[in-house]
């Protein structure tokens, strides 16, 4: 699958992106409430359990986007890998709730998936299912911020995908360079 080979490109390009949108700006008072938009993407493990086919721990990468929505964001995405004979590909959307903490932020969501799964000798079949999460992000600079997040999934079995990655998050900052008060 040519999907697995593009994972470099993706750190080189996001590792561009990072340097070329880093610079030393004030954040707002509450920049959290001013994001408009983010994506990204992500690399991590699948721990499966009641999963036909696959009793390994699977390395996964995906891609992830949100926007404001009323007070939280409309978070959308797809993850998909293959390893051991198994292939996962995931399309999901979740309603997300951010918390500032102590110079971080705090996420729960909670939403929907449909993931295609091929176990290993197995045929490929389509599930409907649902995830709960909850993360943090860290902020490296004012447009770049790391994300690591654990998303428990129900359907094909249960699974737990824990993963790593850079968002881009737009609209939260000022771009004057001066500082905010």
């Amino acid at each position: 699958m040519m999907l697995r080979h593009l994972w470099p490109f993706l750190l080189v390009t996001s590792t561009a992106l990072m340097l070329g949108t880093a610079h030393a700006q004030q954040p707002a008072q509450d920049e959290n409430s001013q994001i408009s938009s983010e994506f990204g993407f992500h690399l991590g493990k699948l721990l499966p359990a009641q999963i036909e086919g696959v009793t390994e721990i699977m390395p996964l990468w995906g891609l992830r986007g949100a926007f404001r929505f009323g007070q939280g964001f409309m978070e959308f995405g797809g993850i998909g890998g293959n390893a051991y004979g198994a292939e996962w590909a995931n399309l999901h959307v979740s309603l997300r709730a951010d918390m500032p903490i102590e110079g971080l932020v705090g996420i729960l969501y909670l939403g929907g998936d449909v993931t295609q799964f091929k176990g290993a000798g197995m045929e490929s079949k389509v599930f409907g299912g649902g995830h709960v999460g909850g993360g943090v992000y860290i902020k490296i600079s004012p447009t770049v911020w790391f994300r690591s997040d654990m998303k428990f999934n129900v359907n094909p079995g249960t699974s737990l995908y824990i993963g790593f990655g850079f968002v881009f998050r737009l609209g939260g900052t000022s771009t004057s360079g001066a500082a905010s008060p």
